[in-house]
């Protein structure tokens, strides 16, 4: 009998796994918008650095 092969999204190793979208959280949209200011800060302050170099 040959084995079933699984997708790696539903068995690592040992540990089974489902991933479904979860009904948005209040404090999602928070920590999204802080994740887009601080990306947003860090490649700023990247292209400055960059700038500051290329003078």
């Amino acid at each position: 009998m040959e084995r079933a092969r699984e997708d790696a999204t539903e068995r690592v190793g040992q540990i089974e796994m489902t991933v479904v979208a979860a009904p948005p959280a209040p404090e999602a949209e928070q920590r999204w918008q802080q994740r887009v200011e601080v990306l947003a800060a860090w490649l700023l302050a990247e292209w400055q650095r960059e700038q500051r170099e290329a003078a």
